[in-house]
């Protein structure tokens, strides 16, 4: 419905509207503070989240042709073909994680390097792309693991991260719930090099060559 109204009044015009309503890519639940207990589960997609979306970059009849986008993306934005799928995208990680465009983003300038979308990049670039939903064989997304409590969650491990919350998620979520993606379960060294009570076990593999690129 929204991408009617972006093709008619102006990416500029429908952005306020549109934050009004909480549908804005930069809307959504303030940053969270983390979470409040020791127990982490997903946030499950409904039957109407998960049914098939309409091409937002299709052209419809007797309309301006969907806007093309102002350059190509990498990471978290990969797959925008226009504009409004752009927003679509980046609307939905707004959600999963429950934060603001600022959370990641330098406002106005949204084009600027930050450390988070470093990290959101090459989760979308290394890890996502490594791993399926066991259940579906589908790749999962973030909201198949940013969750506290069954409510979206950026820093759902804890702020800072709770060890014996982390090793908790990995073991009863993690490798239950998620396998590599040609479909052989996952194990701890897959990841970390070694396993948890080794001391070649390397904790920390967020934006380093841990995660393997093959099976």
């Amino acid at each position: 419905m929204y991408g009617r109204a972006v093709n008619r009044l102006g990416v500029a015009t429908v952005r306020a509207a549109l934050v009004g309503l909480g549908l804005w890519g930069c809307g959504g639940a303030p940053e969270p503070r983390g979470p409040a207990a020791s127990s982490v589960s997903p946030v499950r997609q409904s039957a109407a989240e998960s049914a098939p979306l309409p091409d937002l970059c299709a052209p419809r009849a007797g309309e301006p042709p969907p806007e093309p986008l102002a350059h190509r993306f990498t990471g978290v934005a990969a797959k925008a073909r226009c504009q409004e799928e752009l927003y679509s995208i980046m609307s939905g990680v707004s959600r999963a994680l429950a934060v603001q465009c600022e959370y990641c983003h330098l406002v106005p300038d949204y084009r600027a390097l930050t450390h988070r979308k470093q990290i959101a990049n090459w989760m979308a670039n290394e890890l996502v792309p490594a791993l399926r939903v066991r259940a579906t064989k589908q790749t999962p997304w973030c909201n198949d693991c940013h969750a506290s409590l069954g409510h979206a969650a950026a820093r759902f491990l804890g702020d800072p991260r709770d060890t014996s919350l982390a090793i908790e998620w990995m073991t009863t979520h993690l490798v239950e719930d998620f396998e590599t993606k040609s479909g052989a379960p996952l194990k701890c060294k897959g990841c970390h090099r070694e396993n948890l009570d080794s001391p070649q076990f390397q904790r920390k593999i967020i934006m380093t060559d841990l995660i393997p690129t093959a099976d």
